[in-house]
């Protein structure tokens, strides 16, 4: 396997992830507005998100459950944003990841915790690290 190869694959590792932060977002910002009513996963994840904000010491934003939801469908748009850019080979592509990694990592900070959800900011950084690597030489 190239360089580049390996840098397409972890941009559509990222693509992939951002469009399903969308869709889920907005399924789940519809849930809990009663738009419509899914059954099974949904009304579990709905129903975890909940009691995981309801419960939480420290929420320093302030995030609502719908709130909350929108802020994840915002990072799927920055990473299918960021991906779109490395798969362009365009600079800004590392940026909008890293922006990505950033909003991804200030929700820890939000809330003051730390989950096992944590290995997937190292994951990004170390996808923004190979992205680098396998676009090098190409296209500024």
């Amino acid at each position: 396997m190239t360089k580049r190869f390996l840098a397409i694959l972890v941009a559509l590792v990222f693509l992939a992830s951002g469009l399903i932060r969308i869709g889920v977002s907005g399924l789940m910002i519809g849930q809990a507005a009663g738009w419509w009513s899914f059954g099974g996963e949904a009304v579990e994840a709905l129903a975890d998100t909940r009691a995981f904000i309801g419960s939480a010491e420290v929420n320093l934003v302030g995030f609502s459950v719908p709130a909350y939801f929108g802020y994840i469908g915002a990072m799927g748009l920055v990473v299918s944003i960021g991906a779109i850019g490395a798969l362009l080979r365009r600079s800004w592509g590392l940026g909008w990841l890293a922006a990505y990694t950033a909003m991804h990592a200030a929700l820890f900070v939000n809330f003051w915790t730390v989950n096992p959800k944590l290995w997937l900011v190292l994951l990004a950084v170390a996808g923004i690290a190979v992205i680098r690597w396998g676009n090098s030489g190409g296209r500024p």
